[in-house]
């Protein structure tokens, strides 16, 4: 019977752990997740200090949530000034060199190589999500929430919800205007 109750006691204090840790674990994530925002952010308004607007997507670029290439292309590899390849131009500026593929510092997930098909991923594995408040032809972007630029991530549960974020699979997105 002894044996019995340490048994349990064990057994009750493993799922008390573990259910701790998994909630240690979701919101380490989700801080992870606000500092890369806060990061490419940054970047983003370097690069309009340099080019005087924010980067959107080419006539070829998808339209709405332009999506994190946009933001690969413009903060580390400027596809237009280097077709040849990152290192190729002794004068390209990287905006964000935690963005490098090749190293893990930040913990990016990327493609192991510099490319144009390259997107930067949330700690949960999904593209961050990237819209300018001006698209590619200088028009003001309806969809967007901030005048500047919209970026988020659609959070632990990956599911978008709806553009005004009032239900619940919007209510765990991580975005620059909440």
């Amino acid at each position: 019977m002894e044996l019995l109750v340490v048994i349990t006691i064990i057994v009750i204090l493993a799922a008390l752990t573990m259910g701790g840790l998994g909630y240690m674990q979701r919101n380490q994530a989700v801080q992870k997740c606000k500092a890369q925002i806060g990061m490419l952010s940054s970047g983003l308004e370097e690069y309009k200090l340099d080019f005087g607007r924010y980067p959107v997507a080419n006539d070829t670029g998808a339209a709405g949530d332009q999506g994190s290439n946009v933001l690969f292309l413009a903060l580390y590899w400027d596809s237009d000034s280097n077709a040849a390849g990152v290192g190729a131009d002794p004068n390209q500026r990287i905006y964000l060199a935690e963005l490098d593929p090749s190293s893990n510092k930040q913990g990016w997930s990327s493609n192991s190589m510099a490319s144009a098909q390259n997107t930067i991923r949330d700690p949960w594995g999904q593209n961050y999500r990237y819209r300018s408040g001006v698209n590619a032809t200088g028009a003001v972007n309806t969809d967007c929430r901030n005048p500047d630029f919209d970026l988020w991530s659609l959070g632990p549960d990956s599911m978008s919800g709806n553009s005004a974020g009032t239900d619940s699979q919007a209510q765990d997105n991580i975005s620059n205007w909440k």
